[in-house]
């Protein structure tokens, strides 16, 4: 048998890459419970193996054995058996202990009676949230000896097998239940029996792993340690973001970009405009009036997260970084909803620059009690951006949704907290990140032709190899293929986007549709947009 010289280098290089990035800790060292918290009169260390319940005596109470860290994403392994008739256990994950009470709440990979393999939220939904198939389960299952486990859970997904057979694969469709939290070893109250456990060990995945949770359209990446809110936005320059009005006819008045960060003390956005008459004439408490962001923010953990009533955990607020046209930063909460939050330290910070204005906004999360910032935890927003042209609003445009998000929040989009904006994000976010619009000029000097923008990100450019502009009709066949054309129109701040134009004979008005498909350098797809749905300004049908 002739072994290729180039598979033995590749499947070295994985076991390399493996073992650089992750490796199995043992949780139990077979002796002791040492590190493990639990009631120790129904857990004991018998044959290398922790032993939960009796056979003598029933379960009075539902019984848990944990150790002391939180994990989120992670591989988890170990054998279990169960002992005696109808005996009932199973394995907590990503749960937490109730305060003063005796149970855990969250997932349980279940163990027992016509559970096995099956996921349950424990104190939680109280339900079966993924039901094993017994019958094929039981051809591989030991229901008197030992048995291995697996449950890996990524980001929203989780995944168990036992014995090599996978029970489930369960994606979390509810943003508000929490991703992250204790392992319990578990006895069910009930009749007298024993669950054994051995060889436990976990393996925390990458976090660049988790991926995107289920309709996120947005990021924030992990803020410098050194923010300062001054209006330099320099500390932004590996930000998500967002550019807005870059096919607006007053390209150098109403362009923008819109950038979003997060550390474990607040939410940051950034805003960067293109605007020759920068001003905000309103009164203190009245801000909308004149240039200006109107910010909508949801963080809200259960059913109303993103419903349609603003209340506690949500907030509509302002803010701007001029008085008249002096620069003087200033925020004010929604009349009618001053009480949305106690505005704990919110910091505003502008600056003029040649070609328009510069801002900060920190939103400490002090404000949201009911939130706690973590590692891939998705909250709601929009950005609306308002232009006054040095006087009254004339002006008003939306980043994630339309106009609808000034009466509810369930218009607003889904962003997540991340480490860094990854390459297999833009799958999700290119709308956000490089919007398209199509349209026909009403002056022409040539027979009619049809042109197509493409926004290109600020912070992302430089991934960028080309554009593609695909015109297909109602059936999805093909009109043709165009290569866009990367423009300039305004170096500071990199102000790009991409055009390309066709004859409209090749695309009769309502008998075609327009896809924008974005490539890296090495000719890889990055994303596919499409025209957005929705108004983005305040004009109907824009």
């Amino acid at each position: 048998m002739k072994i290729n010289a180039n598979v033995i280098l590749f499947c070295s290089l994985a076991v390399s890459f493996l073992s650089a990035t992750a490796e199995p800790v043992s949780l139990f060292d077979g002796k002791t419970l040492e590190g493990w918290n639990g009631n120790y009169r129904y857990f004991r260390i018998e044959d290398g193996a922790i032993v939960g319940g009796m056979l003598h005596k029933r379960i009075p109470r539902n019984e848990f054995l944990t150790p002391e860290k939180e994990y989120s994403n992670f591989e988890l392994r170990l054998k279990f058996k169960l002992v005696g008739p109808n005996v009932n256990a199973g394995i907590q994950f990503r749960s937490r202990r109730i305060p003063e009470h005796h149970e855990m709440i969250g997932y349980q990979a279940d163990l027992g009676q016509r559970f096995w393999g099956s996921l349950y939220d424990e104190s939680r939904r109280r339900k079966i949230l993924a039901q094993a198939n017994m019958d094929e389960l039981s051809k591989v299952l030991d229901k008197d000896g030992w048995n291995d486990y697996v449950i890996s859970c990524e980001g929203k997904r989780i995944q168990l097998w036992i014995n090599g057979y996978q029970t489930l694969d369960y994606t979390e469709p509810d943003d508000a239940i929490e991703q992250t939290g204790l392992i319990g070893l578990q006895i069910h109250s009930g009749t007298a029996g024993e669950a054994w456990y051995k060889d436990i060990t976990i393996e925390e995945l990458p976090e660049s792993r988790a991926a995107l949770q289920p309709g996120v359209r947005g990021v924030a990446t992990r803020a410098p340690a050194t923010m300062k809110i001054d209006g330099d936005l320099s500390e932004f320059k590996d930000a998500f973001g967002a550019p807005l009005e870059y096919f607006h006819p007053q390209l150098k008045e109403r362009a923008a970009q819109f950038f979003y960060m997060w550390d474990e003390e607040a939410f940051y956005a950034g805003l960067r405009t293109l605007d020759s008459k920068p001003a905000n004439h309103a009164p203190d408490d009245r801000l909308w009036e004149g240039d200006g962001v109107e910010w909508y923010f949801d963080t809200r953990r259960g059913e109303d997260f993103r419903n349609r009533e603003w209340g506690k955990g949500s907030v509509h607020c302002y803010w701007v970084g001029l008085n008249g046209d002096t620069v003087k930063p200033r925020f004010c909460l929604r009349p009618g909803y001053l009480d949305a939050i106690p505005k704990e330290g919110v910091e505003v910070g502008a600056r003029r620059t040649d070609v328009g204005m510069e801002v900060e906004f920190k939103l400490p999360w002090s404000n949201f009690p009911g939130f706690t910032a973590r590692l891939n935890e998705v909250i709601a927003l929009d950005s609306e951006l308002c232009y006054s042209d040095g006087e009254e609003r004339v002006d008003r445009s939306f980043t994630f949704g339309s106009p609808l998000s000034v009466q509810q929040p369930a218009s607003l989009g889904k962003v997540q907290l991340v480490d860094d904006f990854l390459p297999e994000y833009w799958k999700a976010c290119g709308p956000i990140l490089a919007p398209i619009r199509c349209d026909t000029a009403w002056t022409q000097n040539t027979l009619p032709r049809v042109t197509a923008y493409m926004a290109i990100p600020p912070n992302h450019s430089e991934v960028i190899g080309r554009v593609l502009f695909r015109v297909v009709d109602p059936y999805g066949s093909m009109l043709g293929d165009y290569i866009g054309t990367i423009e300039t129109f305004e170096a500071a701040g990199n102000f790009q986007r991409v055009m390309a134009e066709w004859p409209s004979d090749h695309a009769t008005p309502g008998a075609q549709s327009l896809l924008g498909i974005i490539y890296d350098k090495e000719g890889n797809e990055l994303a596919r947009v499409v025209p957005r749905m929705v108004s983005v300004g305040m004009r109907q049908g824009y």
